[in-house]
């Protein structure tokens, strides 16, 4: 989710909201949002620097792996998920305290449309970006009560100089990112609704098993249609692409053959074992009243055989 062009506050808001709202409605039980300000390139290198002499002065506290990035990016250091780190990161500057009044007044400005949304947060203020162009608002989205970035739903903030670092104009742009998988996992732990992934419709075969281009081209204009349909674009026999077709549970097979030289293909219904020529103009039409038909476990009236 991206939205591009708004440097204000409401927006950042919305975006959180956005994905709050996005995990209570697929079922996750109640989520802890993370909330942060990360400045921008007017305060963040000052804060980058008293950082780096904080842990600089405790260089021998830090674990090999934190040293090296103290020289590359001292930000990452705050979100360290090393044991060792948890007592010093406590005690390191926080970027809240040192934010320019134009961050500060955003920051104060997404928390306050948060509050009016109703959106419940935590500040976290070891929550970071370690790249350049990450600016302002950052957050991210965990199970309620569960620590760690791999346990982490999702999550995202805003990234003002994106687009100029690849060439563009300065832009402003916030968005975020779910994590599906984890989404899947989070659902599974608490007995949730299990995703089914929806069989095709249609798979489109072909009698030349080399010619995959009108197989794929068959294939578009049906999903360009709404229909879910594939091509089977292995270089195959028929046979093959047909029992490919039928474990997928396809309800019927577009077979690409010689009658598409008049505008023509074969439209085989597997589970019924009947084949039927049929004009190409009309195949997504007839596909969507059958299969309208077939997902209401009903015969269709209209049909004769």
């Amino acid at each position: 989710m991206e939205a591009i062009g708004d440097p204000g506050p409401a927006i950042d808001a919305e975006i959180v909201e956005l994905a709050a709202r996005f995990y209570h409605e697929a079922g996750i039980p109640p989520i802890d949002v993370l909330l942060n300000s990360i400045g921008d390139a007017v305060c963040r290198p000052a804060y980058v620097s008293e950082l780096w002499t904080f842990y600089r002065a405790h260089r021998d506290r830090l674990p090999p792996i934190e040293r090296d990035r103290l020289e590359r990016s001292p930000l990452r250091l705050l979100d360290s998920k090393e044991p060792a780190m948890v007592e010093l990161n406590a005690d390191a500057p926080r970027i809240t305290d040192h934010l320019c009044e134009a961050c500060a007044a955003h920051f104060a400005g997404v928390r306050a449309h948060l509050d009016a949304l109703g959106v419940g947060y935590r500040l976290e203020p070891r929550l970071v970006r370690g790249l350049d162009y990450y600016t302002r608002t950052a957050f991210e989205v965990y199970p309620s009560g569960v620590e760690g970035q791999q346990s982490a739903l999702g999550g995202g903030g805003r990234y003002d100089g994106l687009v100029e670092l690849l060439g563009g104009r300065p832009t402003p742009g916030i968005g975020f990112g779910i994590g599906l998988d984890r989404v899947l996992l989070a659902l599974e732990q608490v007995g949730g609704p299990r995703v089914e992934e929806a069989s095709p419709v249609a798979v489109v075969v072909g009698a030349d098993p080399a010619d995959t281009a009108e197989r794929l081209r068959v294939a578009t204009l049906l999903r360009a249609e709404g229909l879910r349909a594939r091509a089977d674009l292995g270089v195959r026999k028929l046979g093959r692409q047909l029992e490919g077709a039928s474990r997928d549970g396809a309800h019927f097979a577009v077979i690409v053959g010689d009658e598409l030289a008049h505008g023509a293909v074969q439209l085989k219904d597997l589970q019924a074992g009947t084949q039927r020529e049929i004009p190409l103009a009309d195949l997504a039409r007839e596909l969507k009243r059958a299969d309208a038909g077939h997902r209401h476990g009903r015969p269709d009236p209209a049909r004769v055989d």
